[in-house]
């Protein structure tokens, strides 16, 4: 552990007051001495101490039995303010100045029965007629007994300085961190807000939890200068920060690799490096501010990694997010142990900023593209229905019912039925985004009755369908059936099409196959979608953005096309039994 971080940021929190304001002089020492024994003659200063360990600042060995500290402090100009000492330890203890007792911090006893834990961070006023100018002994009795056993090492930081100044120093450095905490609750509720309202993408509920758990360990962070605690808190609130430090690199890490657009494999393959690296560093590594401070380096490595393979693909935002990245970390160059608590925030802040401005950015995109599909979808849609309603198709129609008025009146009223049936379902589906796929076959077979009445051909469409309450935009087999009919020859006789629907409910999306049979003419050609294609083009993209997929093949036999698309407004228990229905 290093708690020396966290004296070493109250002396930057001295730095960056007020230039208009006086600098208080802090009055610190290199070394300090221990002595192993429970004797109180140890309060009055020692001036042999040739029996005494001496140590710098960066640690303190733990006993299971009391012990005495003594440091030197050197006051070189009078002061005209109270001065305070500050005290940092794992331990409860009886503080002397010069020998003249000032304080307690919690109970000092002889086992962990008998003492009450102090604060872990102890501020005390100095007597005024004892900071002379000279040197000056603290002197303090400790007993450590409501640390764990195997906790041998402890850190120990002590200074000098104005009291009212040593008194403010908690809050003035909390006020940076907890500045952010309301803009990140708020970016954190927009972006569930966004996700579960408009855009179902994994980046933004990944930036929510992002921002939450970033707004916790600003908690966890303020927690030793707001709320102060007795030293046995201590381990398990680094705990709580580390664990914290490692869910906020994973979920970094997770932005990135969902932010950009990446193969399954390629997300796995990264995420599992970020966790063979998070395990190393916590298995292998001591200290909990050291392995806080790699676990975060790991993920700010990965997501810059993750940035650089997306820049290398030319995604579009990745060089702007490689370069906040760099930005973000570049601090670490100034203070490498002072960064988690001197720059996180500040850095996490700007960092925040450009990854809100980059999701904003690609949900306006998002939002023009699903403007411009919708557009397209009625555009096209009003061509199709144009293209049915030509004058030709009306007169020939006409004129079909007129023979069969005077040859055959029960034909001319089926027909009439038939036709009837068809715009029925066409008014019902018009005016829907979505329709379910059995109103859509419904369509197709009444349109295949007409036009099997008026080409005098039996047509028919055989269905495999798994769930016929399924989702679909309308016109899209009907889109299809129109362009089967339209490029082949179709002679007397019978005339199947076939329709099969697969579920996949691990991945929530179905799968339709369409499949016309062709004659020798049209397989010369081909046979060109036109603008049919582009109006189901429109219509998934309308529905489900980028998440479809369309193939079409042609061989001797007949044209096949295959479309991939979410299954969507499904209930779980339906889900559950087309899964077991499957398997």
């Amino acid at each position: 552990m290093r708690f020396h971080l966290f004296i070493t940021l109250l002396i930057y929190s001295f730095i960056v007051q007020s230039a208009n304001s006086k600098e208080p002089d802090l009055i610190i020492s290199d070394t300090y001495y221990l002595m192993l024994d429970d004797h109180p003659d140890y309060a009055k200063p020692v001036l042999d101490r040739s029996q005494w360990q001496t140590y710098n600042f960066s640690g303190i060995p733990l006993s299971d039995e009391n012990f005495w500290v003594q440091v030197d402090f050197e006051i070189d100009t009078p002061s005209t303010q109270p001065l305070g000492v500050l005290v940092s330890i794992l331990g409860s203890f009886d503080a002397y100045w010069d020998g003249e007792f000032i304080a307690s911090n919690g109970v000092v006893g002889q086992d962990k029965n008998s003492e009450t834990p102090g604060l872990i961070d102890k501020i005390m006023l100095l007597p005024t007629h004892l900071t002379q100018v000279g040197t000056h002994t603290l002197s303090m009795r400790v007993s450590a007994h409501h640390n764990a056993p195997t906790l041998l090492h402890g850190s120990f930081w002590s200074l000098v300085t104005d009291y009212e100044s040593l008194v403010q120093i908690p809050y003035r450095q909390a006020s940076r961190p907890m500045v952010m905490s309301g803009a990140l609750l708020l970016i954190a509720l927009y972006s569930f807000l966004v996700y579960f309202k408009s855009f179902r993408q994994p980046s933004y509920p990944i930036f929510s939890l992002l921002c939450l758990s970033i707004l916790a360990l600003t908690f966890a962070e303020s927690w030793r200068g707001l709320w102060p605690y007795t030293y046995d808190w201590q381990i398990p609130r680094l705990i709580v920060v580390l664990a914290l430090s490692c869910f906020i690199s994973l979920l970094l890490s997770l932005f990135f690799a969902w932010f950009f657009h990446f193969k399954g494999i390629e997300r796995i393959a990264w995420i599992s490096l970020a966790l063979l690296a998070q395990f190393g560093v916590i298995i292998f590594m001591d200290g909990y501010d050291n392995r806080s401070l790699y676990v975060f380096l790991i993920g700010v490595t990965i997501s810059g990694g993750i940035c650089l393979h997306a820049l290398i693909q030319k995604q579009e935002n990745a060089l702007l997010m490689l370069g906040g990245m760099l930005l973000f970390i570049a601090p670490i160059s100034i203070n490498t142990y002072s960064y988690m608590d001197q720059y996180f925030f500040v850095s996490f802040a700007a960092l925040i900023g450009l990854m809100l401005y980059t999701l904003a950015k690609t949900m306006r995109s998002k939002q023009q593209q699903l403007l411009q599909s919708q557009i397209n979808a009625s555009r096209l849609e009003l061509e199709l229905v144009k293209r049915n309603l030509q004058p030709h198709f009306i007169l020939n129609t006409l004129t079909a019912i007129e023979e069969w008025i005077e040859d055959s009146p029960k034909t001319a009223v089926k027909f009439i039925q038939a036709l009837a049936d068809e715009f029925r379902y066409m008014a019902h589906m018009s005016a829907q985004r979505i329709i379910q796929i059995k109103d859509e076959i419904g369509l197709c077979q009444s349109h295949l009755k007409v036009m099997g009445y008026r080409t005098n051909i039996e047509f028919s469409m055989v269905c495999d369908i798994e769930y016929n309450e399924a989702s679909i935009p309308p016109g899209i087999l009907l889109t299809l059936l129109e362009n089967a009919l339209s490029h082949n020859l179709y002679q007397q006789g019978d005339v199947v099409f076939t329709l099969k629907q697969s579920i996949f409910a691990e991945q929530s999306s179905q799968q339709l196959i369409f499949i016309a049979p062709i004659t020798q003419k049209s397989s010369d050609k081909g046979i060109n979608l036109g603008i049919g294609s582009q109006y189901i083009e429109a219509r998934l993209t309308e529905s489900y953005a980028d998440k479809w997929d369309m193939k079409s093949c042609l061989n001797d036999n007949n044209w096949q096309v295959t479309l991939t698309f979410p299954l969507s407004n499904v209930a779980p228990k339906t889900l559950d039994s087309l899964e077991v229905n499957q398997a």
